[in-house]
């Protein structure tokens, strides 16, 4: 008995060593230009014969319905925790390096210890146009605060170009401005560009098929002292011996750089030749005047600083102090 169990173990390896059945439900699309997502299932089971080690991905360039050049493989090797009990598995892989607006054709076999089994039917996919290479880009800041951009074709076009797109804005703030531009145009000079801060600039082209990758350029224009005072200084709350300020930042456009500290000055109303001045550092935006005097009328103003030194002050605001009553 235990002859005839090796002759049928033989012979079943032997007239069938491999899947006779393909791999199903075989899919192809384009990702891009040069790149195609294969996706399948398992051959079904009865046509597995053995255990299923991994796949093969044929493919073969196509011209006028024939193949042409070198027929291409790729091995995909399952892990053994991956080897197939069932025939629901999803399989994919990517195939890159291919050219642009060019047909292919794939077939997917299984394979065993074995060999390869049954080929699947041939499926034809064309993958998409090329987009634009990264256009070349020059970015120089001017002293008015403005920068010119300027522009050249990219050496890849893959087709007449339809025109450019730019984006660009300060690093720190997550708006940007964008704009197109036509093919023939080859310069742009952006205004509001702030002293003190650095830019992103983002420029792409376009052709029939759409936007290429971008071309990103950085600046950073050096800082300068503020050109504008702090906002809307304020009292929060007083007592008859302090008051707590409040103000916000100068204007984004008229900071020029990173605030570092502010400076207060202030004087009683009636003693006009000796006004304190308080360094805030580091640069919040509140302060507690303290030690005053009761029933006293101030007058306040602050500026701010970068590390070029110190803005225009505020205009002056009034606050008085309570009287000795009140301020207990």
């Amino acid at each position: 008995m235990g002859g005839t169990g090796i002759c049928i173990s033989f012979l079943s390896n032997d007239v069938v060593p491999v899947p006779s059945g393909p791999p199903r439900k075989v899919e192809v699309e384009a990702v891009n230009s040069t790149a195609v997502k294969v996706s399948w299932r398992s051959p079904v089971p009865n046509k597995q014969h053995g255990q299923i080690r991994g796949y093969q991905v044929h493919y073969v360039r196509m011209e006028n319905g024939e193949p042409k050049g070198q027929p291409m493989l790729k091995d995909i090797m399952l892990a053994d925790a991956q080897w197939e009990y069932d025939d629901t598995t999803e399989h994919e892989m990517i195939i890159s390096g291919l050219q642009p607006e060019t047909t292919y054709t794939f077939t997917v076999t299984a394979y065993t210890t074995k060999g390869d089994g049954a080929r699947s039917k041939p499926k034809l996919v064309s993958t998409t146009g090329a987009v634009p290479g990264k256009p070349r880009l020059v970015v120089s800041h001017t002293q008015m605060n403005t920068a010119l951009i300027q522009w050249h074709p990219p050496v890849d076009t893959f087709g007449p170009l339809q025109g450019y797109c730019l984006k660009f804005g300060r690093k720190d703030v997550d708006t940007f401005t964008t704009m197109e531009f036509s093919e023939k145009e080859d310069h742009f000079t952006a205004t509001d560009i702030h002293k003190g801060a650095s830019y992103v600039f983002r420029l792409s082209a376009r052709n029939k098929v759409g936007f290429g990758e971008e071309m990103v350029k950085e600046i950073s224009v050096p800082e300068e002292v503020p050109s504008g005072f702090p906002q809307n200084l304020h009292s929060e709350s007083s007592t008859s011996t302090s008051v707590q300020l409040t103000w916000q930042m100068p204007l984004l456009a008229e900071r020029n750089g990173i605030i570092t500290k502010y400076t207060i000055l202030y004087r009683d109303i009636n003693v006009a030749y000796q006004p304190v001045e308080l360094p805030v550092v580091p640069a919040d935006t509140t302060m507690t005047l303290s030690g005053l005097k009761p029933d006293t009328t101030y007058d306040v103003k602050v500026r701010a600083h970068t590390s070029k030194g110190p803005g225009p002050y505020s205009p002056s605001v009034q606050f008085r102090t309570l009287p000795v009553d009140q301020g207990r």
